[in-house]
């Protein structure tokens, strides 16, 4: 009789709570995650007129449709997209982007690559854990965990991700993934005055241009060294390359950060750093920095 009871008493609460135990079953370990998804990650290089920096990716579509960082791809002249088994390719299209949002689309030739899956960034709630695979100064395929810190915008109204996961330059367009293995974000950012202050884009945006990439399928896509030859405006609206350079002053504020004042000046952060001669991306408050410009 008391057995019964307790049976009952656990139905009882079952039945309010939920399955206590559901949540945790469909949940995985960052190793799991890792085990599962990383195949699907590549590393992207790109090279302009005097250097050239590195990133991460991830496929999308098993056709080789891959989703990265804009910035990581803006005023480069040669792209190159290296996946986990060593193979490099250097024709690269251009499929779809979003200045604004930091998000290209890119493609590969081919065919059965492994893809990741694509989750529900309207869904994400903080203190949630989280885990990314990218490339941090190279160190290819490395995963890190931490949890969704906080949900933000950026001074045009972009919804942000902020996360505690350790980011360095080459995790930048990698996956953010929940614990089900979803991609949820795109890693992106830094805030060097700080500790573990970095920044993921929302993968519904991305899913957004995806959408459009599909709609325009048949349509002919320009090749990444086509588009190398433009700049774009903050409206997507191609300008000469061939426009002279001017600059502006700006006094940093504490929340700035060069790839916040790239965005916000519509510029881009290997711009900035040229113009000012600087050997790296840390900036501090009060600091006077010029910003190019077109006329």
């Amino acid at each position: 009789m008391v057995l019964k009871i307790i049976s009952l008493t656990i139905i009882f609460v079952s039945l309010l709570l939920g399955n206590p135990f559901a949540h945790a079953a469909s949940e995985d370990s960052a190793a799991k995650i890792f085990q599962r998804q990383a195949n699907a990650i590549v590393l992207i290089g790109t090279a302009d007129k005097d250097n050239g920096k590195i990133g991460s990716g991830f496929f999308v579509k098993e056709d080789g449709l891959i989703v990265t960082n804009y910035h990581l791809i803006h005023n480069a002249q040669k792209i190159y997209v290296k996946l986990k088994n060593n193979k490099v390719y250097s024709n690269v299209q251009l499929v779809n982007f979003d200045v604004k949002k930091d998000i290209a689309i890119l493609r590969i030739h081919g065919q059965g690559f492994k893809k990741v899956k694509l989750g529900d960034s309207s869904d994400v709630a903080i203190g949630q854990r989280v885990v990314t695979i990218g490339n941090p100064l190279g160190l290819e395929s490395t995963v890190s965990d931490g949890l969704i810190s906080s949900l933000r915008k950026d001074d045009h109204g972009v919804k942000l991700l902020q996360i505690s996961v350790p980011l360095s330059q080459g995790s930048s367009g990698g996956p953010l993934f929940n614990l089900k293995g979803e991609v949820v974000g795109i890693t992106t950012a830094s805030l060097l005055e700080g500790q573990n202050l970095n920044f993921a884009i929302p993968i519904n945006y991305a899913k957004s241009l995806l959408r459009k990439s599909d709609d325009r399928k048949r349509a002919k896509r320009s090749s990444f060294k086509d588009f190398a030859r433009v700049k774009l405006s903050r409206d997507n609206v191609p300008l000469s390359l061939t426009k002279e350079k001017s600059v502006s002053f700006y006094l940093v504020k504490p929340q700035d950060t060069l790839y916040s004042l790239a965005r916000r000046f519509d510029t881009s952060v290997d711009d900035i750093m040229a113009v000012n001669e600087m050997s790296n991306a840390q900036i501090y408050s009060g600091q006077r920095i010029k910003i190019p410009t077109s006329e």
